[in-house]
């Protein structure tokens, strides 16, 4: 056990022995008043001993050594020695309150509220009726002063201590609230980290795979053109590993540029890539024709500008539908058309059925694409555009992204 259990173990043992030893050094003290003054039998009403009384108290401080494991028992203990000995002093004598106020106090704080009412009560009624009885026998005090010291009594032993444990109570439930709400506010703001960590890690993952995806299939492509092209037309050939070439060192810039976001000591001294626009799918037309991609493409209304996040989405989505054309429809004519309507903009990329393949074979393919046609529709909802992607009727695929204009309009 740490030093700090140990620490806290022994101020509990400590609280709960309290008000046991407060009782009997009462008793005791009693004893030793009658010890020095010889005329405290002939005070006490009825002519008993002091030491009786104190062996009553004593009871009492025995009886609270039990006040927590059975609370109504150690009560009704020392509710009816205290009423013995208001009885027998003509309701004069209140050496057994303290012990009282203590065991009501426990009832009040630890037992139900049904118990707690029942045992308080019953308390009263004892109490008032043995106080008040043996004051109205044994002693000639008005009836006004019998009655305030009823009502001082009932104050002082019940109703104190049980406004004093209610008041605990809430504060222990207050702190168990702050307590809880902690727990909350920490849980939540673990699972916030977690959400931010996975969606930082799908956003990356999703471009890695677009960069990847478009120029390693671009590469392969390229090389399979270069090496059926080194016997019939070497120039030819040697233009195509160019392409290569160059396209190793795209990729290699952009995936430079995509891990330096991971970085915090990344400098600016690299030469960063433009960012992906609606402007620049021209020249990704052209990178595909140019790895032998057979790619045809229009713009069609009056182009403007669109929020950088949504023009990278379109970029991204037709730099993965060619990357697709090329891994699962090779020599498959494709078509690259961009809309610029008034209420949205639609980009549409469709290609034929490869040579010899079905619809079925091209619907598998597409499927197997996986991680691009789930980045494509993420990229999608991030910007409120709607994404429709599947076989066309002829057995090729069509890809087509919406992005409107008015945010009110997004899905």
């Amino acid at each position: 056990m740490s030093p700090a259990a140990r620490s806290s173990t022994f101020l509990a043992n400590a609280r709960a022995a309290l008000p046991p030893i407060l009782v009997f050094a009462g008793a005791v003290g009693f004893i030793g008043i009658d010890l020095w003054a010889a005329d405290i039998p002939e005070s006490l009403p009825g002519g008993a001993s002091p030491l009786a009384y104190a062996g009553l108290v004593a009871l009492q401080a025995l009886a609270l050594l039990l006040r927590h494991r059975m609370p109504l028992v150690a009560f009704g203990a020392v509710v009816t020695l205290d009423a013995v000995i208001l009885a027998t002093t003509a309701g004069e004598l209140g050496i057994g309150s303290l012990a009282v106020v203590f065991g009501a106090y426990t009832v009040a704080r630890h037992c139900a509220r049904t118990a707690q009412a029942t045992a308080l009560s019953t308390g009263v009624v004892v109490t008032t009726l043995a106080g008040g009885a043996a004051m109205l026998v044994a002693s000639r005090e008005p009836w006004l002063v019998i009655v305030v010291t009823a009502l001082a009594r009932i104050a002082v032993l019940y109703v104190a201590p049980a406004a004093v444990a209610e008041y605990m109570r809430g504060r222990e439930r207050l702190a168990r609230a702050l307590e809880d709400r902690a727990r909350m506010l920490e849980q939540e703001r673990i699972e916030r980290a977690e959400r931010e960590v996975r969606a930082e890690r799908t956003a990356l993952a999703r471009e890695l795979h677009d960069i990847a995806g478009h120029h390693l299939s671009g590469i392969i492509v390229s090389a399979q053109a270069a090496t059926a092209l080194t016997r019939s037309d070497p120039d030819r050939a040697r233009e195509m590993m160019q392409s290569v070439q160059e396209d190793a060192r795209l990729a290699l810039a952009d995936l430079r540029r995509t891990v330096g976001l991971l970085r915090s000591d990344d400098d600016a001294s690299g030469d960063p890539r433009p960012v992906p626009n609606i402007a620049r799918i021209t020249a990704l037309v052209n990178a595909a024709r140019a790895r032998g991609q057979s790619v045809s493409a229009n713009i069609t209304g009056t182009p403007h500008p669109l929020g950088p996040l949504a023009e990278s989405t379109a970029y991204r989505m037709v730099q993965e539908s060619l990357a697709n054309a090329a891994r699962h429809a090779p020599g498959a004519a494709s078509t690259v058309h961009v809309d610029f309507g008034q209420d949205a903009v639609t980009l549409t990329v469709s290609n034929q059925a490869p040579a010899g393949a079905d619809s079925a074979r091209q619907s598998v393919h597409a499927k197997r694409a996986g991680y691009g046609l789930s980045g494509m529709a993420e990229r999608a909802q991030l910007v409120g555009a709607r994404l429709h992607t599947g076989p066309t009727s002829t057995g090729g695929w069509r890809n087509e992204l919406v992005l409107p204009l008015d945010p009110r309009e997004a899905p």
